[in-house]
């Protein structure tokens, strides 16, 4: 089964970022400011995997085991791509915090 690749634009980045960054703040050149860093640090510090991953998991709500089976990969390594994203994603977002 072949995987088709899956491009962001700004307006699904929206939505990863809110579920990453629930708890910002509510000015809003704040949350637009940390919308443009989440999306760039989604494009370019993420692997294909996990980009893949963290997509089809909060974008689509597609669940981990059917992300597996899509992939062709276990579902222990769907999570550990989907949880290494999202830490990575959390670093770059505390750096901009302070």
């Amino acid at each position: 089964m072949r995987h088709e690749r899956m491009y962001l634009t700004d307006e699904s980045s929206d939505l990863i970022a809110f579920h990453l960054y629930q708890h910002g703040s509510t000015n809003r050149p704040e949350r637009e400011r940390m919308r443009k860093i989440l999306l760039r640090a989604i494009r370019h510090e993420l692997t294909d995997r996990q980009r893949s991953c963290l997509t089809m998991y909060y974008l689509e709500g597609i669940k981990m085991k059917d992300i597996a089976k899509t992939m062709c990969l276990s579902k222990s390594t769907v999570s550990r791509h989907i949880s290494a994203a999202t830490r990575k994603l959390r670093k770059v977002a505390s750096y901009y915090q302070r």
